[in-house]
């Protein structure tokens, strides 16, 4: 039986189980895969007391808890991060473990292909889904290390970037706790195989980064009147299904919203108030300034509530994107789980130069994501364009652990 939580992803209208901390938000968006082994007791106790993989698993445990007499930062990094020989034995022994877990087998059937959070995928090969699925979350898991342990540089260095001086001495004793903090999380030795990964978790919270956890569960909190009133709504009576307002990020710490983010708010109500769409997607993040304490959105929205007297029910929080490109995957996604309908045209608006942006944005998104979340239609004028959704739009972004 399937037991936790990290069903963030599963199927585009979830199911009634889901995460119920900000660690098992982050843990099931940006590594589903190994979350579900983590919180399936049954199997992952099954998998990893295996004797061809304990040996393996005791040495891994025995470098992290040795990190007790680490010295400097490369130290702490080698005790962290899973070893290139490390995961390619775990990735060999997974595949063969494969063939012959029934129980692993129908996890990956049922809950993993399904989410489509590792790409598109038939069921005729389960077994490379699974295996592509635990490479990248191993892989990605050491990335976050180097960028909040180690301070490399993010995709997007002037808003991601680690929150410390890692030159500075106090910074060590920081790690040790870290190393402490994940030994009590770890105490048997088929644990290990999660020292990593649980080590990345809070890097990401000790430095102010667990975004993707941000107002969740957010469909039954801050979207939770517009959800309701989906399931009520005649979309053949309006031009268009919703509108995806992009945000214009304020240039000053203590500003909650920026000139632009107003004027885009009052293109949106205008079009909400002529029938053009029943609801408002308001998508951004907690992103400019370098940690600014507002979430884009949560402003937005409130904009638009106090001054332009929009009804509550009729916005759509997205307060995770930092991003275009992400603005319009995370609609894509909203769109998918919320119950849009799909032969149907959305409609985004921003400034001229913003959507002149997306207009070309295909290739920035192959870049970044890897897919284009989208299908671009008309543009209506210079401030609105068509788009759908596309079912690409439900794959992991794992370099962006922030809004993966």
């Amino acid at each position: 039986m399937i037991v936790g939580t990290c069903f963030a992803h599963l199927s585009f209208a979830q199911g009634d189980h889901k995460p119920q901390t900000p660690q098992d938000w982050v843990l099931s968006k940006n590594y589903l895969a190994s979350c579900l082994l983590f919180k399936n007791t049954e199997i992952r106790e099954n998998i990893f007391s295996d004797p061809a993989i304990q040996a393996l698993l005791v040495s891994r445990a025995e470098r992290y808890a040795g990190a007790q007499e680490c010295e400097d930062l490369a130290c702490f990094l080698a005790a962290f991060k899973w070893s290139d020989a490390e995961m390619e034995s775990l990735h060999e022994f997974m595949a063969k473990r494969f063939d012959s877990d029934k129980e692993l087998q129908g996890l990956v059937q049922t809950a993993l292909i399904t989410s489509g959070a590792y790409g598109s995928a038939t069921q005729s090969d389960p077994k490379a889904y699974f295996v592509k699925a635990i490479k990248q979350d191993m892989r990605y898991t050491n990335y976050v290390i180097d960028v909040y342990a180690g301070g490399a540089k993010p995709n997007y260095p002037r808003i991601d970037s680690i929150s410390f001086d890692t030159s500075k001495k106090p910074y060590l004793g920081l790690l040790q706790d870290v190393r402490q903090d994940v030994l009590k999380d770890s105490p048997t030795p088929h644990q290990a195989a999660f020292m990593t990964i649980l080590t990345a978790v809070r890097l990401l919270e000790v430095n102010e980064r667990m975004d993707a956890a941000q107002l969740e569960p957010i469909m039954e909190g801050e979207n939770s009147k517009a959800l309701t009133a989906i399931k009520t709504t005649n979309f053949q009576d309006y031009p268009y299904s919703l509108l995806l307002v992009l945000g214009a990020g304020p240039s000053k710490y203590d500003q909650p919203i920026s000139p632009g983010g107003m004027l885009r708010a009052r293109m949106a109500a205008r079009a909400y108030f002529d029938g053009q769409a029943p609801f408002i997607v308001l998508s951004g993040g907690r992103v400019h300034p370098y940690k600014t304490p507002y979430i884009e959105a949560i402003e937005m929205k409130r904009y638009l509530i106090e001054n332009l007297l929009v009804p509550q029910e009729a916005i759509i929080l997205d307060p995770h994107a930092r991003h275009t490109t992400t603005n319009l995957r995370n609609t894509a996604r909203i769109m998918f789980r919320y119950g849009f309908p799909q032969d149907q045209f959305a409609m985004v608006t921003s400034s001229k130069v913003h959507i002149d942006a997306v207009v070309g944005m295909a290739d920035r998104c192959i870049k970044e994501l890897g897919y284009v979340p989208y299908e671009l239609g008309k543009r209506m004028s210079d401030v609105v364009l068509e788009f759908k959704p596309k079912v690409e739009s439900m794959t992991i972004d794992p370099d962006e652990p922030l809004d993966p």
